[in-house]
């Protein structure tokens, strides 16, 4: 079961990256979005299921000694990285595992009745859809990896969860001014097709760039455009680009934006958020 995908940093990896990666990167992105807005992607009944389960009652039934099995199972089958991945998370983003580590869960014991038993000890407790169902089991992980830590281990998952705190709220504040950046500067780009051309290879791309490096500062360090954009479009567009500006940060050099779909911008650190 694997749940973090990395970003892509080179011309080589644009042209190598497969249909399945772009629509992990996009369904992944997706989510952060949804969460940021408060608005699901998911049935509404089933944001809202994934909702209640930091309510105490979804808490008992997490830490409920029958689900210990499939915990057992599951610290047994996943690589030690991923474990340590999951238990340096905060609780509150367990959500993010939906997709990937919870599609396996529900793969494997929760669709068509795999585990009638498993099955009917959620339905009898209230929860009657497999995707409440996986994210209980996620938790109910997360509290047996995090039951055995030292005061030392401790402290230093929860000053990594502080670090990942932070970066959350830059990565948002950076996606939020470079979709502002967009949306201002849209004229200009148009502008520069219509003298230099499209910025793409592809004839339906219409995004300014493929890559935008922005250091600490808050200036922009390198862009990094499509291959098929004419050197006389790249720098029409960089007249424009190059004047972005942001709020600084503090716990990275730089950060990778990429349009996930216009005007919407996602960082790429977002990916490696909880690897070491």
């Amino acid at each position: 079961m694997r749940f973090a995908a990395g970003g892509l940093t080179s011309s080589a990896s644009r042209r190598r990256e497969t249909g399945r990666a772009v629509f992990y990167r996009f369904s992944q992105a997706r989510l952060h979005s949804a969460l940021r807005m408060n608005v699901g992607i998911l049935p509404a009944f089933v944001f809202l299921l994934l909702l209640g389960c930091s309510s105490n009652p979804k808490e008992e039934i997490a830490k409920s000694p029958f689900l210990r099995p499939y915990v057992a199972q599951l610290r047994t089958n996943s690589p030690t990285a991923e474990l340590d991945s999951i238990r340096s998370m905060a609780k509150s983003e367990l959500i993010l595992l939906h997709h990937g580590y919870g599609t396996g869960i529900r793969n494997k014991w929760l669709w068509g009745d795999r585990d009638p038993e498993l099955v009917g000890f959620f339905q009898d407790r209230g929860i009657d859809h497999p995707d409440g169902m996986s994210m209980i089991i996620i938790e109910a992980l997360w509290y047996d990896l995090n039951s055995s830590l030292s005061p030392e281990e401790r402290a230093t998952i929860e000053a990594k969860r502080a670090v990942v705190a932070r970066k959350q709220l830059a990565y948002e504040k950076l996606e939020s001014q470079c979709e502002a950046h967009l949306q201002r500067s849209r004229a200009q780009f148009e502008g520069c097709y219509t003298r230099h051309g499209l910025p793409s290879k592809n004839p339906l791309g219409r995004d300014p760039f493929f890559q935008l490096v922005v250091e600490k500062t808050g200036h922009v360090r390198e862009i990094v455009f499509f291959e098929g954009a004419s050197p006389e479009l790249q720098d029409c567009l960089r007249e424009t680009i190059r004047n972005f500006r942001f709020d600084a940060f503090a716990d990275d050099e730089t950060v990778t934006l990429y349009i996930l779909e216009f005007p919407h911008c996602r960082v790429s650190e977002r990916d490696s958020l909880h690897k070491d």
